[in-house]
């Protein structure tokens, strides 16, 4: 008897083969292609295999198309939900991104969803879990198979309190090593489906939690789990850890992962575990002809012009903008100074692909430049945990042979493009030629040195003023106030408010990366 789970995981709303950057794309991504993935492994397994469909969480948040959903309000999300059951999914996982839009939106879409939401590990008032359901046992020609679900319990660093309150967040390891044993009793296979990741030492192998945000190899250690579902970090994993099979399948549907078990006289006999590709499949058609209308409407959205800029804001050299500074970059804490009403705030470039903005802008542009649904807060910190960040934020950088490199780890990237902030306000020096942790000179606002003792007022994403890409020396409890809107409509209020803004009359400080 064959076993075969199939994994969707980090969908964030990607239902179309697009990622809405420009019209008419094809990309090899999206919900409808996954569909066509796993009706394609469904019609092609024996009668008596066992075929388990799983989503692994953040499936709710993240395109335009969502966004707009979510912005027409009444909670509009019926097609949505109906396209995301044409899968037939026996089950899925809380991710941290099912709380963004509030829980009353959250509880919306599982009134449509026609399978069980699984999570053991945040629990209610009650210590209940809060989904209502740990687990779900599927049972097939006498065989049972457990599908545990947990999610990250780094959540409550990320969320505004309104949308979790009255929820308690446990180690996913803490509650796997309590279920286990009482799975290992009712079920002869047991799934543990994780929304979260994988940590990694300095030498870049897996290894337990440093954070408490991913504690994927801690999982995979503990006695009784016979196949482990991750995500949560967008990687695509197919591998084995402490010799069990575990994969992580991408992101917006760039893939499906599949862990197949072959299973025969009471004992599992092969273990595989792969990623299924989704390029040049075609989209299941009826997922497409389900939000045909919705995603006619997010095109027209995105193609709405909201205002005009002067030339410069384009971006063609990302690495150089965030060397050598760049308009963009000054425009971005232009945003956040107007929203938060504070002189010293920080922005980042997220990826390499950031285009900037054209003179004139399309909500597609400011989408395409800021692709999250967040808000600006004010932080109050002192010199310290300014100084702290910014050497953090320094991190990013190494020297090689008399060069100034993005710096990397065993293979991978020190610190995350989107983790590397430039600071507005204040003037400042990064020099790599320096250990880490003693790079920031010249560090002054407004003409006066910025010492430990010094009171302050910042102005960043909630993301990180949450502590957000592990920066612990900001947390909620240093929140002073944060802004109504969301970033996006703080860029369209500015833009329609200011008839032409020129980089040229942006305020500018003092910035310098050097060896």
């Amino acid at each position: 008897m064959q076993i075969k789970i199939l994994v969707t995981s980090d969908i964030h709303g990607y239902m179309y083969p697009t990622t809405y950057l420009k019209r008419h794309e094809n990309q090899d991504i999206g919900f409808a292609k996954c569909a066509s993935v796993i009706e394609n492994v469904r019609k092609n397994s024996a009668s008596e295999d066992l075929v388990l469909v799983i989503d692994n969480g953040d499936f709710i948040q993240g395109s335009a198309l969502v966004d707009f959903l979510f912005r027409k309000g009444n909670y509009q999300v019926k097609e949505l939900v109906q396209a995301e059951n044409i899968i037939k999914y026996d089950a899925a996982i809380l991710g941290n991104h099912e709380f963004n839009y509030g829980r009353k939106y959250q509880e919306k879409i599982n009134s449509y969803r026609k399978h069980p939401i699984l999570c053991a590990n945040i629990l209610d008032d009650d210590s209940k879990p809060y989904m209502g359901k740990a687990y779900e046992i599927f049972e097939e020609k006498g065989v049972r198979v457990a599908i545990l679900g947990l999610t990250t319990q780094y959540i409550p660093h990320w969320e505004t309190q309104e949308n979790i309150h009255g929820l308690y967040f446990k180690s996913a390891v803490q509650t796997a090593k309590e279920y286990i044993p009482r799975l290992r009793k009712i079920a002869d296979i047991v799934i543990v489906a994780y929304h979260g990741g994988f940590e990694a030492n300095e030498n870049g192998v897996a290894t337990e939690e440093l954070t408490g945000e991913n504690e994927a190899y801690e999982l995979s250690k503990i006695a009784g789990i016979d196949a482990l579902i991750t995500g949560h970090q967008h990687r695509k994993i197919a591998t084995f850890y402490n010799e069990i099979p575990v994969i992580q399948p991408g992101y917006a549907g760039e893939v499906v992962g599949a862990i197949e078990l072959e299973y025969k006289d009471s004992v599992i006999t092969k273990k595989t575990a792969k990623l299924l590709s989704t390029r040049g499949i075609d989209p299941n058609n009826t997922v497409i002809n389900l939000l045909e209308s919705d995603n006619k409407d997010t095109e027209e959205w995105l193609d709405k012009s909201v205002g005009v800029l002067d030339k410069g804001f384009k971006l063609t050299d990302v690495a150089s903008a965030r060397l050598h500074g760049h308009p963009f970059i000054d425009l971005m804490n232009y945003f956040v100074r107007e929203a938060t009403g504070v002189e010293i705030v920080a922005s980042s470039i997220f990826n390499n692909q950031q285009p900037g903005f054209a003179q004139m802008v399309t909500m597609r542009d400011i989408k395409a430049n800021y692709p999250f649904s967040n808000t600006f807060a004010v932080l109050e910190v002192t010199g310290k945990d300014l100084l702290a960040a910014l050497e953090q934020t320094a991190m990013y950088w190494d020297e090689e042979e008399g060069r100034i490199v993005v710096a990397t780890k065993n293979g991978r990237q020190r610190i995350p493009d989107f983790n590397y902030d430039v600071y507005g306000g204040i003037d400042y020096t990064i020099n790599v030629s320096q250990p880490q942790g003693k790079r920031i000179t010249n560090l002054c606002y407004q003409g006066h040195k910025i010492v430990p003792e010094d009171t302050l007022k910042i102005g960043l994403s909630k993301y990180r003023a949450m502590g957000g890409g592990d920066y612990q020396m900001f947390d909620a409890s240093k929140i002073i106030s944060e802004s109504e809107f969301e970033v996006s409509e703080v860029i369209v209020q500015v833009l329609t408010q200011n008839k032409k803004i020129s980089p040229k009359n942006l305020p500018k400080n003092d910035y310098n990366v050097l060896l």
